[in-house]
């Protein structure tokens, strides 16, 4: 019985002793104040009882108390707190009421609503004709106010370090490798920044020419060579509206009319905004930020947003009208990007009754440790701005972006002030450091990442090449490799295998591309295929990577394939910024791999053809590098066409027509994201099964299995429709998907969001007899409908649901729906 009491004592004592204890009281009479709500951040720690009492436990260094009718108390944390909180007179009590509601102030939506009602009208791509510059300062490093005693710690830590005999520690050569490393970018950092990246750029635009952006010169510590890719970088509000303002996210904050303010002359609405998480936990005096609307033209004038967690970051984005049209004027962001931590002592005792059997102690339960943030500084400059002034066709030739100089020599020009002893010293120390331990070779590998290749020095790996599976092959492993421009600048071989342990049949290509010119895409390219390919396929000519990734799955349950021996030739050309071509001359021997006759021909062709495919994305932004042209910002509308020849000539036993076309488009309205496919194609001629097209089923034509109804989202299939089924000579189909205008939180970190389908075709055969083999024509409508949960639960992956409707229903429930599975690879 005594164990017993001592063992409730300590764990009592532990409790009491663990937590701080806070005492409220009104100042004016010393009552206890009762419900004082007491906060960390945004996150409720507790309410006070009615002695004015509430124990807690923290890691903060400051809390916030709210308590009705009192001003607000920012305390610091202490074992022990007495807190004395002063009554609000009437006036301010009436204030406050106000401010805490849990719901947004209808003037201050009204306000909002017109400011996005107008956004078009104050924006200065409502003018013929603008340019202006800019200056942009990236850097990384601690807290400005932290760096003297950052300064003198690593100098006492140096001074420790020296006194200490290295054979005292015992590392592998990997671990002393890290460690060394590591130690190089602290000496390093001592007396700079981690990282200073200058961009002076132009920017133009014109109506009738589009938009062109020159950087007129650029420097990044730590790299010779411009990171290109890193080019289109533009963490600013430039030609963009906040997310906190737009439609989609009005059920994600609360906004409050807070203030009428005179600015610049100027009368000012001051609207705060605060984002909804827990209602019943969060602050509700805890903003997180502020929007300043001028009153007569209702633009956006000011954009303050603060992280939730105090010195987490912040943004501001100031604009100032020229002519009626508001242009961005300047930018200065903070963002914390994590914490460098330093072991100084050991810990006297350690304790280790929590510790699992076989996990190790972590070196925060070790040792004393001292912290420093890191944050990512950003700083945006514009002027020389010059509006409705004559602007050539030149000006806007070639891509998007183009870098006019990188080494840095024309940045003294631009610069809005001197940069510090500290910033210039970043370029010297961090270039050394990154030369002695070859870093730009590892940034390398991330961009070619971006493009879905693994760079190894002169080697680019294609990822879509390593696995996939289908209902012919089974599952196919194998490799694709192309020789990039460290190799040759000119020339680019590159080859792939594969192998399908089903067929039991290898399959390989190889090619050669030489490039002929460095300002644009001009591409002569040979190649070789001996490969296996689905039968009716519509044309993914000019088809960007992340497209080609979508359809990688296209054919889970598909075994209509055809064996291709192919010779070709092509030639890419990009004519403008916008407009792509592609014309291709291929000499192929082709066997049907599945139960099919075409006439009295047989199932084997030699075919000779010629194809002209284009690419119209005028609103696609685009730079060249030296790896070719880079799409950094996709725009809508996207087009693409494809027009084939068959010539029953030069040994090809075929003569038809083949043309398909596809068009994309994207918008944002108050409905939310809303998204459009139009797409169809044409065959005539003497042409076998897969020169005419299968209207992509994505479910297994046995249905009895439980895997036969789950497939993953892609490009212009349907989720309901049997694999391998519908075919056509010629037909037009229709995809409309609709993001709801609405954000929601789950179980997940993630928000989630709810997506809408319709997806319909029709198609007809005008000789389907010729093809002998088990199909159907599409000669009515197939529609299905369907709703996709993006980030299931707040996961990184969401889950839908598809049905069919109308002619081609059936009575058996299996037969019409189809599940989705889709995966959020990149977030």
């Amino acid at each position: 019985m005594t164990k017993l009491l001592s063992t409730l004592l300590l764990l009592c004592t532990v409790l009491i002793f663990g937590q701080t204890q806070l005492k409220v009281f009104n100042k004016t009479n010393k009552k206890p104040i009762e419900n004082a709500a007491v906060y960390c951040d945004d996150n409720l720690l507790g309410k006070t009882n009615y002695e004015g009492v509430l124990s807690f436990k923290t890691k903060c260094k400051k809390v916030e108390i709210l308590a009705s009718n009192f001003e607000d108390a920012l305390v610091d944390v202490k074992k022990s707190m007495d807190i004395a909180m002063q009554p609000l007179s009437e006036k301010q009590s009436n204030i406050d009421k106000i401010i805490i509601t849990d719901k947004s102030d209808p003037k201050a939506l009204r306000i909002l609503d017109e400011v996005n009602k107008r956004e078009k009208e104050n924006s200065p791509k409502s003018l013929d004709t603008y340019n202006f510059k800019s200056y942009t300062k990236f850097s990384i490093d601690v807290d400005k106010d932290s760096i003297d005693t950052f300064k003198n710690f690593l100098a006492s830590r140096k001074d420790s370090l020296s006194k200490v005999d290295k054979k005292e520690f015992k590392q592998k050569e990997s671990e002393k490798k890290d460690s060394l490393i590591n130690e190089d970018f602290i000496n390093a950092s001592q007396e700079s920044q981690m990282f200073l990246w200058e961009k002076a750029t132009e920017y133009k635009y014109s109506q009738k020419f589009g938009e062109k952006t020159n950087i007129i010169d650029n420097r990044m510590s730590g790299f010779k060579n411009p990171i290109y890719e890193a080019l289109a970088i533009n963490i600013s509000n430039l030609n963009k509206t906040p997310r906190q303002l737009r439609p989609e996210n009005r059920k994600l904050f609360n906004f409050y009319m807070s203030d009428t303010l005179q600015i610049d002359g100027r009368k000012t609405y001051v609207i705060k905004f605060k984002e909804i998480t827990d209602k019943k936990k969060q602050n509700p005096r805890k903003f997180n930020g502020k929007i300043y609307v001028d009153s007569e033209t209702y633009a956006l004038k000011k954009f303050e947003s603060a992280n939730k967690k105090r010195n987490e970051g912040d943004i501001i984005s100031v604009w100032k009208p020229i002519d009626g049209k508001w242009f961005l004027d300047y930018e200065d962001i903070k963002l914390k990007m994590g914490d460098q931590t330093f072991n100084i002592a050991k810990r006297d005792s350690v304790k280790t009754d929590s510790l699992k059997k076989g996990a190790y102690i972590s070196d925060k339960r070790k040792y004393h440790q001292k912290t420093f943030g890191n944050y990512l500084y950003v700083k945006n400059r514009f002027f020389d701005f010059q509006l409705n002034e004559a602007q050539k066709a030149s000006e806007f030739k070639g891509y998007s972006l183009e870098m006019k100089n990188s080494d840095g020599s024309l940045l003294q020009q631009y610069r809005t002030d001197s940069l510090t002893a500290r910033e210039s010293a970043t370029y010297t120390q961090i270039d050394s450091f990154v030369q002695k331990h070859d870093f730009e070779k590892k940034l390398s590998f991330l961009t070619q990442l971006m493009r879905g290749n693994l760079r190894y020095k002169m080697i680019d790996f294609d990822i879509t090449k390593l696995f996939s599976y289908d209902k012919y092959q089974g599952i196919r492993l194998g490799a694709g490799l192309k020789l990039n421009e460290k190799f040759s600048k000119t020339f680019s071989p590159d080859g792939y295998f594969g192998y399908g342990f089903k067929d039991h049949t290898w399959k390989y290509g190889l090619g050669l591309d030489m490039k002929l010119s460095d300002k644009r895409t001009s591409v002569f390219r040979i190649d070789y295929v001996d490969d296996v390919f689905a039968a009716g396929r519509f044309s993914n000519n000019m088809w960007d990577m992340m497209m080609k990734v979508n359809d990688l799955n296209l054919d889970l349950h598909n075994a209509n394939f055809y064996k291709n021996q192919k010779w070709g030739a092509s030639y890419l050309y990009d004519i403008s910024n916008s407009l792509s071509l592609k014309i291709t001359v291929n000499k192929e021997k082709q066997e049907a791999l599945f139960d099919y006759q075409y006439k009295n021909l047989g199932n084997r062709f030699d075919n000779v053809s010629t194809t002209l495919s284009l690419k119209f994305s005028p609103n696609d932004k685009n730079i060249m590098t030296p790896s070719g042209k880079y799409t950094y910002e996709k725009g809508f509308p996207q087009v693409y066409m494809n027009i084939e020849k068959g010539i029953d000539a030069l040994g090809g036993d075929l003569d038809y027509y083949r043309a398909d076309a596809l068009i994309i488009h994207q918008f944002r309205s108050k409905l939310g994201i809303t998204n459009l496919k139009l797409f169809g194609g044409i065959s005539s001629g003497t042409a076998p099964i897969w020169k005419n097209f299968e209207i992509a089923g994505q479910n297994d034509r046995n249905p009895d299995h439980w895997y036969s109804n789950i497939n993953t989202p892609n490009n212009l299939a349907f989720a309901t429709m049997p694999s391998g089924t519908f075919f056509a000579d010629k037909f037009i189909a229709f995809k409309f998907s609709q993001f709801l205008p609405f954000r929601f939180k789950t179980i997940g970190s993630r928000y989630s969001n709810i997506e809408l389908e319709y997806q319909s075709a029709i198609g007809d055969f005008k000789n389907r007899s010729n093809h002998q083999f088990d199909f159907q024509v599409l000669d009515h409508y197939y529609q299905e409908v369907g709703i996709i949960w993006n980030r299931f639960l707040g996961r990184n992956f969401g889950v839908g649901f598809s049905y069919r409707l109308g002619h081609y229903q059936t009575s058996q429930f299996k037969d019409n729906f189809g599940i989705k599975l889709r995966f959020n690879v990149l977030n």
